[in-house]
């Protein structure tokens, strides 16, 4: 009888180590998500790093020395959700406990390799919510309502609820939901660059209130004041000085990546969306054009951006925010500016004029003016869903669907695929062609997608070649490509491809941390997804 309890208590243990990662082949932080954080929700303290939970966006790792940011844990680490109720870790064993609504977290080295345990084979009530974390010397206490559950703090095993510890001495960690600090303490802080500390809140630059979650000093004197929208303010007890650390987007949803220094990101309109985002990976940069806080800025869902030499345009629903960095300013155009279209798809620019790809249509608009001025051509495209634009030696290529049509812009001539250049490979089925979605260039060359497979067109040779069969996608809608090199990278509505076009490899990747994908960009290192669930980075040559 004992052998087959330890026989079923190792079975347990390893099952929970074979799911805790979503794939071996990688190191913990080859896989990276940088979402919108929500509430700041729990703080422990560990030997290197302080660690902040969140609301959604996992948990936020800060240097002790130094107090910058590290890469965040998430689901791209191997936790089973995003959503951090508590957080603790144990000195005794060196272990970091994450608990999330349904499951138990705990790794030795505390980036992957996580032992998951799940809440509801506990026994306890199903509405039970998870309060607060903590250990004593060889076990984890975790506070639920009013019940108080045992875990071996080796395994994680359950040894059972009680309706109060049998342990004299227990270190909790802080947690939203016991919040035990005193608001005369916390004031005795201040906080930098512009922000209040308002009674039991803050007021930030703009003047809007927000409520502390998280009030946290530790044994060496670090402090850490988390709030409701994700701000985390980091200091010391010494100097009595928080300065904010912004770790989070300003959306979860990121339809586009712009920019190449640093990339400008943006997406559908949630109701806890905050703005538009910055990111700089390299300095570790995160700045927020809040809809609340920015005048000539409207709130609402952004699918595409463009940028110009010192504006940034994003493309929204009926509405085009242009955002002025030398001068600091944002406005807004809408119809009385001349357009129409629900949904700006895409935009591209030459010298003098924006065009505008949309949900029924096309047009251009002048940069300086921002007003609407129409060629004549347009009107071919009226009522049409255009899905992408591209423009490369005044050519200009659109998408829509069952049509790939080619514009001379110096000559004012429109073309099909069918009739410019060299058929070449399409020779014989450039009548059945459909599902052109997405158009990229890559040097001379311009690459689109069909239902048929991934077609180029070589701009020297002016003829037409099959990239990549339709078999290596095999059915799957195409929303987003991007090369480097002999490599193809495909986002599909069910994952994404690494396509080798000499040797013909096909690599297909497949995880639930990956959501929907609707725009990449790639460089030599790294492959960036703007997907659904936020951005992911991907260190593609480690693979």
């Amino acid at each position: 009888m004992i052998h087959k309890i330890l026989s079923y208590l190792l079975i347990s243990i390893l099952l929970n180590q074979i799911n805790a990662q979503h794939d071996n082949r990688y190191n913990p932080f080859d896989w990276v998500l940088y979402t919108q954080l929500g509430a700041i929700t729990s703080v422990t303290e560990g030997f290197s790093y302080l660690y902040v939970g969140t609301r959604f966006g996992g948990v936020v790792r800060i240097h002790r020395y130094g107090h910058y940011l590290d890469e965040t844990i998430t689901t791209a680490q191997g936790l089973k959700e995003n959503d951090i109720s508590a957080i603790h870790f144990d000195r005794q064993t060196g272990n970091l406990w994450i608990a999330t609504p349904n499951f138990i977290h705990s790794s030795h080295t505390r980036e992957g390799n996580w032992y998951i345990n799940r809440i509801y084979e506990w026994g306890l009530p199903s509405k039970s919510q998870i309060v607060r974390m903590g250990s004593s010397k060889n076990y984890i206490w975790i506070q639920m309502g009013s019940a108080f559950v045992k875990l071996d703090h080796i395994s994680g095993i359950f040894l059972g609820s009680f309706p109060s510890p049998d342990d004299n001495i227990i270190e909790w960690s802080e947690s939203i939901n016991y919040p035990d600090y005193s608001v005369n303490a916390m004031n005795e802080y201040s906080l930098t660059d512009g922000w209040m500390m308002v009674g039991d809140g803050n007021v930030n630059p703009w003047g809007n209130y927000g409520r502390t979650t998280v009030f946290y000093v530790g044994p060496e004197g670090d402090v850490i004041l988390g709030t409701e929208d994700g701000t985390i303010f980091v200091g010391d007890n010494q100097m009595k000085l928080l300065e904010p650390i912004y770790a989070g987007l300003g959306n979860r949803d990121i339809q586009f990546i712009v920019g190449d220094n640093g990339f400008y990101l943006g997406g559908r309109l949630s109701n806890l969306t905050q703005g538009l985002t910055y990111f700089n990976s390299r300095r570790k940069l995160i700045e927020i054009d809040e809809f609340a806080n920015r005048i000539n800025l409207t709130s609402g869902s952004y699918y595409c951006s463009l940028q110009l030499k010192d504006e940034i345009w994003y493309g929204g629903n009926n509405m085009i925010a242009v955002y002025n960095e030398k001068e600091d300013f944002w406005r807004m155009l809408d119809e009385t500016r001349g357009f129409y279209g629900q949904v700006i798809t895409d935009m591209v620019a030459d010298s003098e004029y924006v065009w505008v790809a949309s949900s029924s249509g096309l047009f251009q608009m002048n940069q300086n003016d921002k007003r609407v001025h129409r060629i004549g051509f347009e009107k071919m495209f009226d009522h049409r869903y255009i899905y992408d634009i591209e423009l490369k030696d005044d050519l200009l290529w659109v998408a829509s669907d069952y049509y790939l049509t080619i514009v001379d812009l110096s000559s004012e001539k429109v073309f099909s695929h069918k009739n410019i250049g060299i058929l070449g490979e399409m020779d014989g089925i450039e009548d059945v062609l459909s599902g052109f979605k997405v158009i990229e260039i890559y040097n001379n060359e311009i690459m689109v997608s069909t239902k048929q497979g991934i077609w180029v067109f070589n701009l020297s040779s002016k003829k037409w070649l099959e990239l990549v069969n339709p078999s290596v996608f095999a059915g799957r809608e195409i929303k987003a490509m991007t090369r480097f090199e002999k490599y193809i990278f495909l986002a599909t509505n069910d994952g994404f491809i690494r396509y080798d076009i000499n040797d013909r490899f096909i690599r297909d990747y497949h995880y639930n941390f990956l959501g929907m994908i609707h725009d990449l960009k790639i460089d030599k290192n790294n492959l960036w997804l703007g997907t659904s669930n936020g951005l992911i980075k991907f260190k593609w040559t480690k693979d």
